[in-house]
């Protein structure tokens, strides 16, 4: 068991990975760096029934 724990490992890979960039001329910001677990926050959420459900109901029409 780490005494830095998993989030601040993420935040020292992210400052190495700025250093590297910055070393290179680019300007990176620390959350840009970061490694993101998990889903994108900002995509919407897609139904994946939403098809399904279009062609029930249009086969209830017909």
């Amino acid at each position: 068991m780490s005494p830095l724990g998993d989030e601040r490992g993420d935040i020292r890979n992210a400052q190495i990975v700025k250093a590297v960039f910055g070393a290179q001329g680019m300007n990176v910001s620390l959350e840009d760096a970061m490694l993101c677990w998990g889903e994108d926050e900002d995509k919407p959420e897609v139904d994946p029934f939403a098809a399904l459900e279009d062609a029930l109901s249009f086969a209830a029409m017909s």
